[in-house]
């Protein structure tokens, strides 16, 4: 997990370090942070199912420098957590999903209050899946990486400050040493994401 980590740092690191600063004709901001809310849902149906829930509601964290013309490159962070009871023991079952995001942003309109966008890019997971208490259930992490597509608009409020809203669609599969209770060996941690935010531009 550290190692996956550092490697997507030195990858956004470079990334950074390659883009070109804007030029003087350019009237757009340099840099956007924001944070948002989702709504997360989960393509494996078995977690679904065993945890009981279709969408969990989450907050994300996400950062984008401009490059040149309409083009950003973007970055988010976000953590999927889901837990239950066991049915026997009724220990405590928790999941746990870091995940970020890298890729492309592009606005191919900018209008005074809309800056409708597409993008596309990587996804870096790493999950975990922990049972508390005296249990002879073992621990089970890894990672997993997979692309993104998304699509949405920003609404300007002010010079410095805009809203958001996205769709957001991920595509990351693992494949697993044991196959899951419906006899597959892919696990399915991509999903759908939706939601609003605000950005703050600079």
């Amino acid at each position: 997990m550290k190692s996956r980590i550092a490697i997507t740092l030195c990858l956004l690191t470079a990334l950074l370090a390659a883009v070109p600063a804007m030029s003087a004709g350019q009237d757009q901001p340099r840099f956007r942070v924001g944070v948002y809310f989702e709504g997360s849902m989960l393509n494996d149906k078995n977690l679904t199912e065993f945890f009981g829930h279709s969408q969990r509601n989450l907050p994300g964290f996400e950062a984008s420098v401009h490059t040149l013309y309409n083009i950003d490159v973007w970055t988010s962070y976000r953590v999927y957590r889901d837990k239950t009871e066991t049915t026997f023991f009724g220990n405590v079952d928790k999941l746990k999903i870091n995940q970020a995001s890298l890729g492309i942003i592009y606005r191919p309109l900018v209008w005074k209050v809309l800056e409708p966008f597409v993008g596309a890019g990587l996804e870096f997971y790493s999950y975990s899946e922990k049972v508390e208490g005296d249990s002879d259930i073992p621990d089970t992490s890894g990672n997993a990486m997979g692309f993104h597509i998304q699509a949405g608009t920003h609404v300007n409020i002010l010079k410095f400050l805009a809203g958001k809203v996205f769709f957001r669609l991920n595509a990351v599969k693992k494949t697993l040493d044991n196959p899951l209770p419906d006899g597959s060996d892919k696990l399915d941690l991509g999903g759908k994401e939706f939601g609003v935010g605000l950005v703050f531009k600079f």
